[in-house]
């Protein structure tokens, strides 16, 4: 079942680009405009180039096992795990690409915004003790002592302590703007998600017992939840959009520009709820694993004890607040983002520095689960087109890619060193159409004076001909 919820263990918070005033900070951050009067174009799009960003991150005294299970389909094979290890493992794991985005200066008055946007999403995060990964690997392994220091460990049973939640999903996006006066702006985003897969392991009590009649033969019972939208493999056809999985999100946005130069903006994002088809899993009683039977054995005996139901899951929901000042070309951030319903946060202090149309941008960031990142942005930006690419994990990132380019063996050599994570994201938009121009600076503003009067289309059908 490890093996089940990990398969999706693939967050993008993207922290530098948080006020950049770029198309995908307008859709992050719904009270964000990217225009720049007198300067942009009506409509921005990055047609069809993905805006795409992924992130991994796990921290715990499991890090070689967990980064050997990502590499390799042995598992645990090289790492010697203690079973009364006091810390627990957390892995926090996400992707977001915006494969569409569109948006359009609908008037000058009141600054209004309209906004459309397709992505896709994946999120996950998991706490789990050595001990849920000791019996993971050895439920096949009749060569591996670890079920044996498991059974006579001197420390608590930590398996109840396992939580494992994974999902994605389509979003289908609308979003408005308005700049309420000139220190106000809000923002809101409403969006409609189509399921794609989900899988969440909840254990509250767990015991391994050895059957006296055959030795060698254990038990691994687990009594908790588990809900899944397949059962094996996630079919082709589940990738697509549909409607068999629906849900809705909302996001709400405020920027505030105090009179002393400071900026804040705060967001209530993406709190919302994805209701799976009548074709998911649940458990109806206690699961019972056998160990040193085959893998397809033991998904025979899990499947017996699971009936099919709808079910709803939440989608991982933020409250943030970024507050932040222009000073010159300069511009320090701060950014606090804390998961409604996991764990996860981050503290995150952010610095660009512009010089005409090239932007450079480095971070730091704390995340609650105990581990710190160094993050490093490139950005080329005029006011109708821009390309972006950074990391919020400049030398893990860096690692993992030397790591992976490595041959088998030399990677097994290399997986103790200290790698955590890695992270990377790149996008690209351009805007096109009339200039968006300052009331005071031309006679044409959409949304005010658009059309003349008498130059209709029914006016000229039937109006009065002199």
């Amino acid at each position: 079942m490890l093996a089940l919820l990990l398969s999706l263990n693939v967050s993008a918070q993207q922290f530098s680009l948080y006020g950049t005033g770029t198309l995908w900070d307008s859709f992050e951050n719904p009270s964000q405009s990217p225009y720049e009067l007198n300067e942009s174009r009506q409509f921005a799009s990055n047609f069809l180039v993905p805006n795409a960003g992924l992130s991994v991150k796990f921290n715990g005294p499991a890090q070689v096992a967990l980064k050997n299970i990502i590499l390799y389909s042995n598992g645990l094979s090289i790492s010697d795990l203690d079973v009364d290890a006091t810390r627990f493992n957390r892995l926090n794991v996400s992707e977001n690409s915006y494969l569409l985005m569109f948006r359009l200066f609908k008037t000058v008055k009141h600054g209004r915004e309209l906004g459309f946007s397709w992505q896709t999403r994946a999120e996950s995060y998991g706490k789990l003790h050595n001990q849920a990964l000791v019996v993971y690997k050895t439920a096949n392994d009749e060569n591996w002592n670890g079920i044996d220091e498991y059974i006579n460990r001197s420390g608590p049973n930590q398996l109840q302590a396992t939580q494992l939640d994974g999902q994605a999903y389509h979003q289908l996006g609308f979003t408005y703007r308005e700049q309420y006066d000139q220190r106000l702006s809000f923002g809101v985003k409403l969006s409609y998600l189509s399921g794609i897969a989900h899988s969440s392991l909840r254990i509250r009590s767990a015991t391994l017992d050895q059957d006296p009649s055959s030795p060698g033969y254990r038990t691994f019972t687990i009594n908790g939840r588990l809900r899944s939208s397949y059962y094996d493999n996630i079919a082709w056809d589940d990738l697509r959009f549909n409607f068999r999985n629906p849900g809705m999100s909302l996001s709400l946005s405020s920027n505030l520009k105090l009179r002393d130069g400071w900026n804040v903006m705060t967001n209530l994002k993406d709190v919302g709820f994805i209701r799976w088809s009548g074709d998911s899993y649940r458990n109806a009683t206690d699961l019972n694993i056998y160990t040193l039977d085959e893998g397809e054995d033991q998904l025979n005996a899990i499947q017996d004890v699971l009936v099919k139901e709808r079910y709803t899951s939440v989608i991982d929901g933020k409250g943030e607040a970024l507050i932040s000042k222009q000073i010159g070309a300069f511009k320090p951030s701060v950014l606090l983002s804390k998961s409604l319903f996991n764990h996860s946060g981050d503290v995150v202090l952010m610095n660009s520095f512009k010089h005409k149309i090239l932007q450079v941008g480095v971070s730091g960031a704390y995340n609650l689960n105990d581990y710190f990142q160094f993050g490093g942005q490139l950005m080329i930006k005029s006011p109708n087109v821009e390309f972006f690419v950074g990391t919020d994990n400049v030398f893990q990132s860096y690692k993992a890619k030397v790591l992976l380019t490595d041959n088998a063996d030399e990677r097994k050599e290399r997986l103790n060193e200290g790698i955590k994570g890695a992270s990377g994201y790149i996008g690209f938009s351009l805007k096109f159409g009339r200039v968006v121009s300052d009331p005071q600076n031309e006679n044409y503003i959409p949304g005010i004076n658009h059309r003349i009067p008498g130059t209709g289309f029914l006016n000229k059908i039937f109006g009065k001909r002199d």
